[in-house]
């Protein structure tokens, strides 16, 4: 990809991934990235700061692509945990089940993740009969978005705060490649306008907690403040050691509503040629959107797997 002028559409995690990951990877290229939202903005329609952003993947045990690509994620986040401000560090991650389902089986990820078994019986909840416990990852999304912007930017790339109704917009007379990571405006996007993506609502619950307990998260995809009091209480129920004796109620610091970008068939990693009629020339378009809830947990597979795409594409 020598020489090539590369514009990001978008500024959550996929894109910033994506973006720095070119610049760490490619050598004498120029990336650009365009997006309406930046770290640092809070609003509905920019999802990645409102994610949960921890890593527990959910992909199914014959769809070996997303395990491919949350297997990457988990070992690229376990080597960079706890570097300075980049919001990532390594959590001992529990998940309890009130009834043993009576078909479960392990995860495909039981072989991937440190120090993966099941809990012995002393060490349930009351009320549970079942549980497992493993090494995961957990990702501060404000901090770890402004870490990836640095990243990106220390290493030369550019940035334009924008609102883009086609894709046609990021096209300059000096575009090679444009990386379409738009999210939940894949949808509506002229150019893109993919009626398989779709919205889920999400919401995260933030609290102040004990200085043991700095990276406890609650989290689930509905939204109202019954839906938060019901969040706080199930997970109060198994670990009320959370709750200070001397606090009588959590200390809420947010509450957090985002529209996860779902899409029919998973995500979208693959490229295509078009010709932009007003520069008269060909342009490469690669896709990486539609990560549902599980931006994050896949973030750095999706991004590697979309850079291969692009350069077998351009060597073909």
């Amino acid at each position: 990809m020598l020489n090539k002028r590369i514009v990001v559409l978008g500024a959550g995690v996929s894109g910033l991934t994506t973006a720095t990951l070119l610049l760490q990877q490619e050598k004498a290229i120029k990336v650009h990235i365009v997006a309406k939202h930046f770290p640092g903005d809070l609003s509905g329609e920019y999802t990645s700061p409102w994610a949960g952003a921890h890593w527990r993947s959910h992909a199914a045990k014959d769809d070996i692509r997303e395990q491919e690509f949350d297997r990457v994620t988990y070992n690229y986040f376990w080597k960079i945990a706890n570097t300075p401000y980049s919001g990532v560090m390594i959590i001992d991650e529990f998940e309890y089940w009130e009834k043993l389902p009576q078909d479960f089986s392990d995860p495909w990820f039981k072989t991937l993740c440190h120090e993966y078994r099941h809990l012995r019986k002393e060490e349930l909840p009351v009320g549970v009969e079942f549980g497992i416990t493993y090494k995961s990852i957990s990702i501060n999304p404000s901090t770890y978005l402004n870490y990836l912007l640095n990243t990106f930017t220390s290493l030369g790339g550019t940035t334009q705060r924008t609102n883009l109704s086609h894709l046609n917009e990021c096209i300059e007379s000096d575009t090679d490649i444009v990386v379409n990571c738009s999210g939940i405006h894949a949808r509506t996007l002229g150019g893109v306008e993919d009626s398989d993506v779709f919205p889920a609502r999400g919401q995260t619950v933030i609290a102040q907690l004990p200085q043991s307990y700095m990276n406890w998260a609650f989290f689930k995809r509905d939204v109202d403040y019954e839906t938060a009091a019901a969040i706080i209480h199930r997970c109060l129920a198994t670990r009320p050691d959370l709750l200070p004796k001397d606090q009588p109620h959590l200390i809420i610091k947010m509450h957090g509503v985002g529209l996860r970008p779902c899409r029919k068939g998973g995500v979208r990693i693959e490229s295509e040629w078009t010709t932009s009629e007003k520069f008269g020339k060909k342009i490469l378009i690669c896709h990486n959107y539609g990560h549902g809830g599980s931006g994050y947990e896949s973030s750095y597979g999706t991004a590697q797997s979309a850079l291969k795409i692009m350069k077998e594409i351009l060597q073909s």
